[in-house]
């Protein structure tokens, strides 16, 4: 480890500064395993559960639908709404939590692998690595801008200072004061 640390200060230059940060394995292992591999699995095995749960609602609806015809066409309505809010909801988290994984899986690899092949990863690797991880919270926003339509508004709101085109209705009419108030667990402003 001594030997990569001077080999890595000696091909820098005379004049740069920089901290060189290497771990033992052990450090690498439990670090990686605790931050990233572990909540992977977890995330893993519980978008497997809303998936298998997600398939049998949708059979049962299906299912539902033959068997009744024509009766309770209201209930339908509401419980495809409903079917489809969900399901639009599991999508844009799973879209989520796959940029998170493709944006930091490389790092975390590259983290557990350096220590074992003697620290030969290239820096310029390291830092590209680090950079994808980064990259995911400047993902994040902009993914829940195109996928969820409140987010989309409120992000509108604040970027565009509250200009009443981004605005949702209020049930009030425009003569009222402006508020922001909740109503059926939707924000609206009320002006």
């Amino acid at each position: 480890m001594n030997s990569s640390i001077e080999q890595r200060r000696h091909s820098e230059g005379s004049n740069s500064t920089s901290c060189i940060f290497m771990v033992n394995k052990p450090y690498a292992l439990t670090c990686s395993v605790v931050a990233f591999y572990i909540p992977l699995v977890l995330m893993v095995l519980a978008y497997q559960r809303i998936y298998i749960t997600a398939r049998a609602h949708a059979l049962q609806i299906s299912i539902l639908q033959r068997a009744g015809g024509g009766g309770g066409g209201g209930i339908d309505h509401q419980r495809n709404h409903r079917m489809r809010t969900e399901t639009k909801a599991a999508k844009t988290l799973c879209i989520i939590m796959g940029c998170f994984c493709l944006c930091w899986a490389p790092f975390f690899v590259t983290n557990v692998v350096d220590p074992f092949i003697d620290y030969a990863v290239p820096e310029q690797l390291w830092i590209a690595c680090l950079w994808l991880g980064y990259i995911n919270s400047m993902l994040n926003p902009i993914l829940y801008a195109f996928l969820n339509k409140s987010f989309r508004r409120a992000f509108l709101i604040i970027l565009c200072c509250g200009r009443k085109r981004y605005r949702r209705p209020s049930i009030l009419g425009s003569g009222a004061p402006c508020t922001a108030t909740q109503i059926n667990g939707s924000t609206h402003v009320v002006k």
